[in-house]
């Protein structure tokens, strides 16, 4: 994505995300104070205010295409050029800002739309491609209230040790890195408050778009359709559900007769509830990060073979069908074998 100077990057965001940001600072650290704010920031659970959200997103990129097609008319070539990067640069900048905001179904919307790059140009592919690895967290101080409830403990006393930095963020909830009593390292995912409300604020909104459409004849499938993406939605919640077929899967592809090539983190029920999903912590590199070090095709070839084969042995194994295979669910470890979480 180009860099622009910070007083650009403030305008890109929606004016309740860039208050407090200093225009006189560099574009980075203007990128930082925002994540910054964000992470303070619950998710906003409300109908009426997640609503306001994107048709304030809406109406903002509106114009902001409006005042490029303007600018573009009285302008050379290569100003047009210049003018389409920055539109989309900034526009793909303001998605991030809200999806990683509102969380739930947007950031299931911002990370559905990243997968079909064909379909959007680079800088937003690009930009919405982080909601798979490096969403906005959320500060642990509005998390730590749902340990001690779930667990029945600060999770410093719970744990040996434990990260309150989060290694990974997306969705539905976050992850932290932790080391048990015991000594083993682990995972432990914590859920964003209010999420399942979220959804169903969504799922509602976007209902009421519908009901213009009441009279089609094609809007009681449309209607099926959208319990069904709600449904699902709901049932990623349930960590406890999560649990119990991340156990299936660990014996079907690593217990007895199992592959060694495949690696599925044990879960540590003592310490996961339907809120918190503590699993073996598995060292390894996410897709970006694999490709950054430019492995041979050899090695790329091995791990796009085990992702077929891990997904073929669930189907036909055992009627499992591997339903969000986006590139932050595989880890690619050191030695060779494939990592499967989430």
């Amino acid at each position: 994505m180009t860099r622009h100077p910070t007083a650009d990057v403030l305008k890109a965001l929606p004016p309740d995300l860039a208050e407090g940001v200093d225009a006189g600072a560099s574009a980075d650290a203007a990128l930082a104070a925002l994540l910054a704010d964000l992470s303070h920031r619950p998710v906003p659970p409300g109908r009426l205010s997640r609503a306001w959200s994107v048709g304030s997103l809406q109406g903002r990129l509106g114009l902001a295409w409006l005042a490029y097609v303007l600018r573009s008319a009285l302008a050379g070539a290569d100003e047009q050029q210049r003018l389409k990067n920055r539109f989309h640069a900034d526009a793909a900048l303001r998605l991030l800002a809200t999806m990683g905001h509102l969380r739930g179904a947007m950031t299931k919307v911002g990370q559905a739309m990243a997968n079909y790059p064909d379909l959007l140009p680079d800088d937003f592919s690009d930009m919405l491609g982080k909601l798979h690895f490096e969403a906005p967290p959320m500060h642990f101080s509005l998390l730590r209230e749902m340990v001690r409830h779930d667990l029945g403990g600060e999770p410093e006393a719970l744990f040996a040790e434990f990260d309150t930095r989060p290694c990974a963020a997306a969705s539905l909830g976050q992850v932290h890195r932790a080391r048990l009593h015991s000594g083993e390292s682990v995972a432990v995912k914590i859920q964003y408050p209010n999420i399942r409300r979220t959804i169903e604020s969504d799922c509602r909104n976007l209902s009421m778009l519908m009901a213009p459409m009441t009279l089609r004849k094609q809007y009681n499938d449309l209607r099926d359709k959208l319990v069904d993406v709600r449904d699902t939605l709901l049932a990623e919640t349930d960590y406890e559900r999560e649990a119990a077929m991340t156990t299936r899967v660990r014996q079907i592809l690593c217990g007895e007769g199992g592959d060694p090539q495949f690696v599925v983190p044990r879960v540590h029920t003592d310490y996961s509830t339907g809120r918190i999903l503590t699993t073996d912590f598995i060292e390894g590199l996410h897709l970006p990060d694999f490709l950054a070090a430019e492995p041979s095709q050899e090695r790329r070839d091995r791990h796009g073979t085990q992702i077929f084969q891990a997904s073929l042995r669930l189907y036909y194994g055992a009627r499992l069908n591997l339903s969000d295979p986006h590139p932050g669910n595989f880890l690619f470890l050191p030695d060779g074998r494939l990592g499967l979480i989430d």
